[in-house]
């Protein structure tokens, strides 16, 4: 199981994701504004394109660096998210599938030795 950080403005948007990335075995943690994040996290999922959400990928990033990133929209240049660790694209509308499929290649990756 891994510890999946959610990074999303929209309410009921937030709530799908929780449930989804739950359904697939992980532990989803949603990232409030202004909120701490916690000490382990294997994969940050965000759309990017709100202010809420690049300040948590600012803070994420600076706590892991090698983090890896899911991104669920265009990916703005002053995040900073190019060659800083492990970035996936996963435009938005997608299937519940998809995001299985995301999160495992990225989880994958990670896990293997180089």
């Amino acid at each position: 199981m891994a510890s999946i950080l959610i990074s999303e403005v929209e309410r009921d948007v937030r709530r799908l994701l929780t449930t989804l990335v739950e359904r697939q075995g992980h532990e989803a943690v949603v990232l409030e504004r202004g909120g701490a994040v916690p000490a382990r996290a294997d994969a940050l999922l965000v759309d990017p394109v709100s202010t809420m959400s690049a300040e948590h990928v600012r803070l994420v990033r600076a706590l892991f660096p090698d983090l890896p990133v899911v991104c669920m929209g265009p990916l703005p240049f002053e995040l900073g998210l190019i060659g800083r660790g492990p970035v996936s694209f996963l435009p938005k509308p997608f299937a519940p599938e998809a995001l299985e499929a995301a999160l495992a290649r990225t989880l994958e990756v990670c896990a293997s030795p180089i």
